[in-house]
């Protein structure tokens, strides 16, 4: 699924590109080209990169014996998650944020210079944080939902996760304070950070705001990844309690006949 999800993001792109030469001799549809590929790359190939790379994770980890190599090179399991989360955080940022940097750049080159050109620039920059910030949260909240359990269950607890504050957001904006409302869910704390680092838009404190939510979304991620992993090494190995295959019955007959 991650090449699947690296072609998507190639074709995203690349389609992008094309529509900024469609829009050349607009300037205000060039400012929004860096918005459109970091919502496309973020939404469509970043989320099936890390669903791809974080369904029963921690359980494959386990079986292919790659926790018990850190634990061999005297690496605790926070170590291993921390390794594991951030591996995936930096693939998602070279997946969303790598695209979105391409397409703004060459939107902005497409300008042909002057003020559209600096406006599509910085459009671009307030995407790209948007992008790392996806990537920062994501590969968490991925591997927190998708990293123990089944395909099906795992892709369900992402979808209400991301889904479910969002759809909800006209009633949490009423009860959350004034200034908090467009901040209930994750993809809105991410469209509000960007929006708030747009030139001409900028507004420092929603964007310290929208990044104060996003980095406690990341810490309750990696705390109930934390606790899943303490639930799972807790369990006896596959195989029997000393990681061993015990034997089938059918060998132990087959010894017995032979004795």
């Amino acid at each position: 699924m991650a090449k699947l999800a690296l072609v998507v993001a190639a074709l995203t792109v690349f389609g992008t590109l094309i529509l900024a030469f469609v829009v050349a001799g607009d300037p205000s549809q060039l400012e929004q080209i860096p918005g459109v590929a970091s919502n496309l790359l973020a939404w469509g190939a970043g989320v099936l990169f890390a669903f791809g790379a974080s369904v029963r994770a921690l359980p494959k980890d386990r079986e292919e014996g790659i926790r018990d190599l850190y634990r061999a090179r005297g690496q605790s399991d926070t170590a291993y998650l921390w390794a594991r989360v951030g591996g995936l955080g930096i693939e998602l940022a070279w997946v969303t944020a790598g695209g979105t940097l391409v397409c703004g750049v060459v939107a902005a080159l497409v300008a042909n210079g002057g003020a559209a050109s600096l406006r599509t620039l910085g459009a671009t920059l307030a995407s790209v944080v948007f992008s790392l910030a996806f990537a920062l949260v994501l590969a968490p909240v991925a591997m927190a939902t998708l990293g123990v359990r089944s395909r099906m269950g795992g892709y369900l607890a992402l979808v209400a996760v991301l889904g479910l504050p969002e759809l909800a957001g006209r009633w949490t904006a009423r009860v959350l304070p004034e200034g908090w409302g467009e901040l209930g869910s994750i993809p809105g704390a991410m469209l509000a950070l960007r929006s708030a680092l747009v030139p001409g838009h900028l507004d420092v404190m929603l964007a310290f705001r929208a990044a104060a939510v996003l980095a406690l979304v990341a810490a309750v991620a990696l705390l109930i990844l934390r606790a899943e992993q303490a639930s799972l090494g807790s369990e006896p190995p596959p195989g029997g309690e000393d990681g061993t295959q015990s034997p089938s019955p059918r060998r132990g007959q087959h010894a017995g006949a032979r004795a």
